[in-house]
């Protein structure tokens, strides 16, 4: 079980779900491996800290990796030997992803740079993440998701949007179509309108994405 201090690090910090890493962790493939699993995490956050207090600060120039990132890739590297090809391996690169974005750069780095294809931990934004561009935004934003009719079906909606309706078709339609568990027929876009003293993050470039908080969803339509 995760230290008290370890699941304050990572849902006060790095703004992780603890119930996205338990529920998969007490999934019957990973239950094995569960203990060694949150050792990794463990051992994660201890990289970090450790960084943090020799006063570490990113170089914009540097492409080298932080000290945590090294540590966090080496023991990632000896651990996936261990595990083998087994879903505990592809677990802990997500896990490894993560860390390292978070040892890199912080929470911005995690959020932007986090990875969906298969599964990664949720982070669930509840407050304002800079730096941004909110203040281009519209008052109201109309905003679009590609998402998954399950979603629409139990109104638990995830936090990042897009202002381009024609992006959020690619993420519904084809962004994820090679993955194992993709099926087109359950695929739709969503719409929804919000205050932008909702959003949470935004950049109008790329993805045009805007993160929000989703408490404040109050009206949400398919779209095509």
């Amino acid at each position: 079980m995760l230290s008290i201090e370890d699941q304050k690090f990572i849902s006060e910090e790095m703004k992780i779900s603890l119930k996205s890493i338990d529920s998969k962790f007490n999934e019957c493939s990973l239950l094995p491996y569960k203990k060694q699993l949150e050792a990794a995490i463990s051992f994660f956050i201890y990289s970090i800290r450790t960084q943090n207090k020799l006063g570490y600060k990113l170089e914009a120039s540097s492409y080298l990796d932080s000290p945590a990132e090294k540590e966090i890739n080496k023991y990632y590297a000896e651990l996936s030997e261990i595990f083998g090809e087994t879903e505990a391996t592809f677990v802990l690169d997500s896990l490894r992803h993560a860390f390292c974005s978070f040892a890199y750069n912080g929470l911005h780095q995690l959020f932007t740079c986090q990875e969906n294809e298969a599964w990664y931990p949720k982070i669930i934004l509840d407050e304002e993440l800079k730096p941004n561009d909110i203040n281009e935004l519209p008052s109201v934003i109309t905003l679009y998701r590609g998402t998954d009719i399950a979603e629409f079906n139990s109104r638990n909606y995830g936090q990042s949007w897009t202002t381009c309706k024609n992006l959020a078709h690619d993420f519904a339609f084809k962004h994820y179509a090679g993955q194992p568990w993709f099926k087109k027929s359950e695929r739709i876009v969503l719409e929804t309108k919000i205050s932008k003293e909702y959003a949470y993050f935004s950049h109008q470039s790329c993805e045009f994405e805007v993160a929000i908080d989703t408490s404040k969803i109050t009206c949400v339509k398919k779209t095509t």
